[in-house]
């Protein structure tokens, strides 16, 4: 296989692998074929992910297998990859299982690990849909065990949790991640009154509440035209209650990508400073259009493990875009923005301000 450039954790890294199985080179025995299958599946499951990985390897390129054998050793190959965190060359190994049979369970099984671990939801449940569809069985999924974009952790008074989001409309409706009110008993605003949930998507973190009041303005949703990379924004929001303001943080930076990790095309990348408590609020363009709901951060302790190196100022925020649709889904009104006159960061902060909120949960 030729040399490939993969792109993992935003660090560009050469690799010259062999994980992907290539035409056979010399014939092999039935004998050592059951012995390479023995030795994948055993070392896999005692945890030897690198034998395993090897085993499976010359197992693919030299061994005829049956359709339901190429599934499940393709399946299990991929995973080893996946726990030696060679993520690119195991999505290549379930490519090609599944290029081979579209209808296989296990490597379907095995796309939606790889693509939760890379912080795409969305596919991932997607693949998990599929491989039931075809008999996968579903009653005992793994946890995750890692994952490169870690949503913001809450913080606030014990058995609370807090984050922030923003009026889309006079009516009182709150746009925020669902990650933020999931399993909450009782939501309310920083002022105490009350909130519920009209909708929540827990694939895409996004969450629509309400509150019987009248927003001081509301925001307006820019998704067109796109933001462009090197964009000025601005992050607002309400991180750290109990030790910062009450009256809500501002930071800036630019959008420094229009994808996410793994190429997620729902989320941008953005060099705006976030914090525990930031989830959910707006991420808003120099015209003060929000262009993004904050959702997350890369998880500098898990890459600077894995690369040597510690990110700085990788954060993420779910489109626009991705918003309009979801309220639409829901029948919930909105603004479209515009680009217009360029506001200072001090202005900016102060519009903003007018249709942010502070959201707290209790029982989550």
């Amino acid at each position: 296989m030729p040399c490939r450039l993969t792109f993992w954790f935003f660090l560009v890294i050469g690799l010259c692998s062999s994980a992907l199985p290539t035409a056979a080179r010399a014939d092999v025995s039935d004998g050592e074929c059951a012995g390479l299958s023995r030795d994948l599946t055993q070392a896999f499951e005692a945890g030897d992910f690198p034998k395993a990985a090897t085993a499976g390897s010359t197992l693919l390129a030299h061994c005829s297998l049956d359709p339901e054998a190429w599934d499940s050793y393709s399946a299990q190959y991929a995973a080893a990859l996946r726990e030696t965190n060679r993520d690119d060359d195991a999505l290549g190994v379930i490519d090609r299982c599944i290029a081979r049979q579209p209808r296989s369970p296990h490597c379907l099984l095995e796309k939606g690990f790889l693509l939760r671990k890379l912080g795409r939801p969305a596919a991932a449940q997607q693949a998990f849909q599929a491989a039931q569809r075809f008999g996968a069985d579903m009653t005992d999924l793994p946890p995750e065990r890692h994952q490169a974009q870690a949503r913001l952790p809450h913080s606030g008074a014990q058995g609370e949790k807090a984050g922030s989001g923003f009026f889309v409309n006079q009516a009182g409706d709150i746009v925020t991640n669902a990650h933020v009110v999931s399993g909450c008993r009782r939501i309310q605003t920083a002022g105490k009154a009350p909130m519920k949930i009209l909708g929540l998507d827990a694939d895409i973190d996004l969450a629509v509440l309400h509150a019987d009041l009248t927003p001081a303005d509301v925001a307006l949703l820019r998704f067109a035209p796109p933001p462009r990379v090197g964009e000025d924004v601005l992050a607002f929001g309400f991180p750290l209650p109990g030790l910062l303001s009450t009256e809500g943080n501002v930071t800036v930076g630019i959008l420094s990508a229009t994808r996410g990790v793994g190429d997620d095309p729902h989320v941008f990348q953005m060099t705006a400073p976030v914090q525990s408590g930031n989830s959910g609020g707006p991420l808003v363009d120099m015209s003060g259009n929000v262009v993004g709901v904050v959702v997350s951060k890369l998880d500098a302790a898990t890459v600077s493990q894995r690369t040597g190196d510690v990110p700085q100022n990788v954060n993420f925020a779910i489109k626009a875009a991705e918003v309009a649709v979801f309220l639409n889904r829901l029948h919930i009104a909105y603004s479209p923005g515009r680009l217009g006159e360029r506001k200072d960061a001090a202005d900016l902060a102060e519009a903003t301000r007018k249709f942010a909120v502070q959201i707290i949960c209790f029982g989550g």
